[in-house]
């Protein structure tokens, strides 16, 4: 190998001096002169970044609300459709319990007057007529409706079960 002598070190230093400060300043930092390379790279790279992550954030944050936005306007209207239904409801109970309340009538004032024209029944028939009575007064109870004939009916029913029912025949 060739002996360098520091003369000929000194003198390729001086004539390469900016290369050289160049490739230290890449791992030392100076902190007076605030020459901060790497740090610097860095910024320029991420800058550009920083500010695609914050207009994308802000373009999130602006669905996100429209879509609440939405959300609450749909949550209303199906809120409104399921009262819309629930009022419907309703109303088709009470048109049926109203026919309900109807045909038990027609049903009690029919047995009574089969029974004043001596038709016979079964049992079951009567039990059957007792038990449409109870859900009349239920009915009538829940809507707050008179009564009169059905429980006349009812009376001549009872007082013909009354005095047949020890009977031994099917039919009385």
């Amino acid at each position: 190998m060739e002996d360098v002598t520091l003369i000929e070190v000194i003198n390729f230093c001086i004539k390469h001096i900016l290369e050289i400060i160049a490739f230290i300043s890449i791992f030392v930092e100076f902190a007076p002169i605030k020459l901060h390379p790497i740090s610097f790279i860095l910024d320029l790279i991420n800058k550009p970044v920083r500010e695609d992550i914050a207009k994308l954030k802000e373009s999130i944050t602006e669905n996100i609300n429209e879509v609440r936005k939405d959300f609450k306007k749909d949550l209303n209207a199906v809120q409104e459709r399921q009262e819309l239904e629930e009022e419907r409801i309703s109303e088709l109970i009470r048109t049926n319990e109203m026919n309900e309340i109807s045909r038990i009538r027609w049903e009690i004032i029919e047995f009574s007057n089969s029974i004043t024209n001596g038709q016979k029944h079964i049992r079951d028939e009567y039990r059957h007529i007792k038990d449409e009575n109870r859900r009349y007064h239920e009915l009538i109870k829940k809507y707050e409706l008179s009564n009169g004939l059905i429980d006349e009916e009812m009376e001549k029913i009872n007082a013909h079960y009354e005095s047949n029912k020890k009977s031994v025949n099917v039919y009385f």
